[in-house]
C-alpha cells in the first residue's frame, strides 16, 4: 500500500455537502486515510504514487448493502427462478453441495466481482454456513479479497431434523475467535437472521436475544411476497430497534414502515431481485425515503441477478419514477416534473449505504479524516461523454468495465481497468474448480 496517493486532475465527486464537488480536483491520502480534498494539490514528496484522473469521475467506494457473496461461483445458475424456486433450487438444493473449499471459492470470486464494479464495502449475509469450516472459509474469502464490510452469520448450521432450529450457536465462537475486539482488519462481524417469516415467532425471539448478548447487529429479510407480518410481529415480541437492517421490504405495509422508521432501522433495497424474482411490484424506495428511513442498495442473490450497483442506481431511480406516476397516469394525466435526481441514487449507493451499517464517519464519502476507498469511472467512452450533469451521466449509463480505478483504505486494488493483486488468477481458478465440481451433480 503507498503510504502517499494523490489523485490528480479529475471531476471529483465528494458526496459530502459540505465539501462539495470539483469539475477539476485532486485528492490526496496518507496512510490509507484522505488528507486533503482541493484543487491543485502538491505530492507531498518523491514517493508519493500518482494516479492521472484527467477525463475520469472520482467517487467514494460503493456500498453494497446486502449480497449472498459466497454464490459468486454460480452467476445466472437461477436467471428465471422466482422467490417460491429459490429455496429447492438454491437453499436445499445446490447450497449443501458446497464444502468449505467451494464457499472460500465463491465467497473470494464473489468479493472480486464487487470490487471490479466499484464496490469497496459490502455486507455479505452468509447463509451458506453448514458448518465452523464453511464458515471460516467464508470469512477466509472476504479477507483475502481485501473488500471492507461485514460478515454476517447466517444458516443453516449442522443438519437438523427440527423444524425450527436456533441459530448456530458456532457464532459466538466466530465472534469470540475473529472479532473479540469487534473489527477484524477491515471487517465487522453481524448477525444474519432468519426472522418471522422463516421461523417460528418464538424461536425469532430467542435468535435476537442471542445476537443481541453478542453485541452484534442484526440483519433479516421482510416484505417480500409469500411473507406478511414480520415487523409487526417484531413489535409484538419487543425487539424492534436501530440494530436491526432490514433486507428488501417492498411488500411491508404502511404500518410496518412507520414502525421502521419510528425504531431508527435500516433499509436494503434490492430492486432487482425484487423486480425480477417475483418478490413484490415496486422496491421500497419511495416509502423508505419520505419517512426518512436510512437506506441503501443491495445486490442480494447474484446467482438470479447481477453484480453491480450502476443498474441497481438505475432500476431504482425507474422504478419509484414509475410507481409515484402510476396514479396520474391512470387518470390519463401528464406530470410536468418527476421527483428524485440520479444524484438522490449514488447517495443511496455511497454515503447512506454506509449510514446503513453504522459506517458513515469511516466511509461513504471523499471527506478529509475517512478511508481512502476511492474510484474512477473513465467518462471519456462514448456513452459517458454527457452533455448535462455528469453524475446523471454516470448513473444512467456506467457499468463494472468503466470503473478504471478502485481503491480500498489506500491499496489499489484495479488498476487499469483490471483487477489487481497476488490472489486474482488464483481465485479465478479455483472458481473455476467449483463449478465443474457442482456441474458433476
Amino acid at each position: 500500500m503507498p503510504s502517499e496517493l494523490l489523485i490528480r486532475g479529475g471531476n471529483v465527486v465528494t458526496v459530502d455537502p459540505e465539501v462539495g464537488d470539483f469539475a477539476l480536483g485532486d485528492v490526496l491520502a496518507i496512510n490509507g486515510v484522505i488528507e486533503v480534498v482541493g484543487k491543485d494539490l502538491t505530492a507531498p514528496g518523491p514517493s508519493t504514487t500518482i494516479i492521472d484522473a484527467t477525463g475520469r469521475m472520482v467517487l467514494p467506494g460503493l456500498d453494497d448493502t446486502h449480497r449472498h457473496v459466497w454464490q459468486g461461483a454460480i452467476g445466472a445458475f437461477t436467471p428465471q427462478v422466482t422467490g417460491a424456486g429459490y429455496d429447492p433450487a438454491v437453499l436445499t438444493g445446490i447450497a449443501p453441495k458446497h464444502t468449505a473449499q467451494d464457499v472460500y471459492a465463491g465467497t473470494l470470486w464473489g468479493a472480486l466481482q464487487a470490487l471490479d464494479a466499484g464496490i469497496t464495502t459490502i455486507a455479505d449475509w452468509a447463509h451458506n454456513l453448514q458448518s465452523a469450516e464453511h464458515a471460516n472459509a467464508n470469512l477466509r474469502g472476504l479477507q483475502e479479497s481485501g473488500i471492507r464490510g461485514y460478515f454476517l452469520y447466517g444458516g443453516p448450521g449442522p443438519h437438523s431434523d427440527e423444524p425450527n432450529p436456533p441459530h448456530p450457536l458456532d457464532a459466538r465462537r466466530m465472534r469470540d475467535e475473529h472479532f473479540a475486539e469487534g473489527v477484524n482488519g477491515r471487517l465487522r462481524m453481524g448477525m444474519a437472521l432468519r426472522g418471522p417469516c422463516f421461523t417460528s415467532a418464538d424461536r425469532n425471539a430467542e435468535d435476537f436475544k442471542f445476537a443481541r448478548e453478542l453485541g452484534l447487529p442484526i440483519s433479516v429479510h421482510v416484505g417480500m411476497a409469500g411473507t406478511s407480518n414480520a415487523v409487526t410481529t417484531l413489535q409484538r415480541y419487543s425487539l424492534l430497534g436501530p440494530d436491526v437492517n432490514y433486507a428488501h421490504g417492498n411488500m411491508l405495509t404502511d404500518e410496518e414502515f412507520d414502525l421502521i422508521a419510528s425504531s431508527h432501522g435500516t433499509l436494503s433495497i434490492t430492486p432487482s431481485s425484487d423486480m425480477l424474482m417475483q418478490f413484490g411490484t415496486y422496491p421500497g424506495t419511495g416509502a423508505a425515503l419520505s419517512r426518512g428511513i436510512v437506506s441503501g442498495f443491495g445486490i442480494d442473490t447474484i446467482c438470479s441477478v447481477g453484480t453491480d450497483l450502476f443498474s441497481e442506481m438505475r432500476l431504482a431511480l425507474a422504478a419509484e419514477r414509475s410507481r409515484a406516476n402510476a396514479p396520474a397516469l391512470a387518470r390519463g394525466e401528464r406530470v410536468p416534473t418527476v421527483d428524485l435526481h440520479q444524484r438522490d441514487m449514488l447517495r443511496l449507493a455511497t454515503l447512506e449505504g454506509a449510514q446503513v451499517w453504522k459506517m458513515e464517519d469511516e466511509i461513504g464519502s471523499l471527506s478529509p479524516g475517512k478511508q481512502a476507498d476511492i474510484i474512477t469511472v473513465d467518462m471519456t467512452s462514448p456513452h459517458l461523454d454527457g452533455y448535462g450533469d455528469p453524475v446523471a451521466t454516470l448513473v444512467l449509463g456506467a457499468g463494472p468495465a468503466d470503473v478504471e480505478t478502485v481503491i480500498v483504505g489506500g491499496a489499489i486494488v484495479k488498476q487499469g481497468g483490471r483487477l489487481v493483486g497476488p490472489r486474482v488468477d488464483a481465485a479465478r481458478t479455483m472458481m473455476y474448480e467449483t463449478r465443474q465440481r457442482l456441474r458433476q451433480f
